[in-house]
């Protein structure tokens, strides 16, 4: 569901690179209105529940269509193959609208009338399952330059991949030697190889290259999820979840989402999700059957049935006791004070 800039691709490079943080925001930004369903106020519940919406979306210049931003990744692919043309190498464009097939689709059914989709689908956990197969996953795409990559020696990808992403520096030289792990130090867009020159040509520049706003906008996000009037709605979520079921010990609306993509993955042979492991992303990333290929293992009919009237069950539950409670509302509100925050911080926001 990529629609936002500024997001690093996966093409073909041996090491993994920290994202922007225009992409880490568009995250956020989807973890602040998460699950969160329409409440009572005079903004429509769709824009409630849509993530490019709100403050923040239109601050960060995250409120574009998903036709503008397959328009400008396409601008910005081919600005990449003139750009590694000169640097004598071969790159042909990549689409990557095509990675996501009809998940496109699916999320903007999602948030443009949660209600109907909850009814059918409930979260998308099992319908996301039963989706894989037709639309294709991530691991089916073929990048058109991987032939090229291939042909390549170890150094001339090396090279390669410099002058499409620039040179990659970490804090700490010793730690890459002894195989610890280090934190990725970002570069500039400048300092990004053809993949900046084409960001900067297609984006143009952003405040947020600012080191000292991409920290304070971090830390931002991560203290709203413990704004007073965001915990004081969990509560009296979790009550009225418990009064719908006593079975129910949710303390928040993730917890309930991670929840089925743990039985999900536990139905497919992998391992329960760890949420502390992964750093409370609360994003649960599944494998393969044997890690290469794309298939993934099935479920037993009758197992995915009862997961389907569960999810399907506790959505119902969930989307009641959210509308009781106002939570998108809520949520709406802590977004537009952090806004507020970034603006008041940062005035040359407020010039946009």
């Amino acid at each position: 569901m990529d629609r936002f800039p500024n997001r690093v691709r996966p093409a073909a490079r041996p090491r993994v690179r920290r994202t922007p943080l225009a992409a880490g925001a568009c995250v956020a930004l989807t973890v602040l209105l998460a699950a969160c369903g329409g409440g009572g106020s005079d903004e429509p519940a769709a824009d409630l529940n849509d993530p490019t919406q709100g403050p923040l979306a239109k601050l960060l210049g995250f409120d574009i269509s998903p036709a503008d931003q397959r328009a400008k990744e396409l601008e910005l692919q081919q600005v990449l193959v003139e750009c590694m043309k000169a640097e004598g190498w071969e790159y042909r464009a990549v689409d990557y609208s095509a990675m996501s097939g009809g998940f496109d689709d699916e999320y903007q059914e999602q948030i443009s009338d949660p209600e109907a989709y909850g009814e059918k689908y409930g979260y998308g956990v099992v319908r996301g399952y039963e989706l894989q197969p037709s639309l294709g996953t991530g691991s089916e795409f073929e990048d058109p330059n991987a032939d090229y990559m291939s042909s390549l020696t170890m150094a001339e990808q090396q090279e390669y991949n410099a002058a499409l992403y620039g040179e990659q520096s970490f804090s700490d030289d010793e730690a890459i030697d002894s195989g610890e792990v280090t934190e990725f130090v970002m570069p500039s867009l400048e300092e990004q190889g053809c993949y900046g020159t084409a960001q900067l040509e297609v984006y143009g520049d952003s405040p947020f290259n600012d080191p000292d706003m991409q920290e304070r906008l971090n830390e931002l996000f991560a203290d709203s999820e413990s704004d007073p009037a965001v915990t004081e709605a969990y509560e009296s979520w979790a009550s009225c979840m418990t009064e719908r079921d006593p079975s129910y010990e949710y303390t928040n609306p993730s917890e309930v989402i991670n929840g089925f993509y743990d039985r999900l993955n536990t139905l497919q042979g992998f391992e329960p999700f760890d949420e502390e492991g992964d750093g409370g992303s609360g994003v649960v990333v599944s494998g393969t059957s044997d890690g290469l290929s794309g298939e993934q293992p099935e479920i037993d009919e009758a197992d995915l049935e009862e997961l389907r009237q569960d999810e399907l069950t506790t959505w119902a539950d969930d989307w009641a006791c959210q509308q009781e409670v106002d939570l998108a509302q809520v949520r709406r509100d802590v977004e537009q004070r952090l806004a507020d925050d970034l603006v008041a911080e940062f005035p040359e926001l407020g010039e946009g």
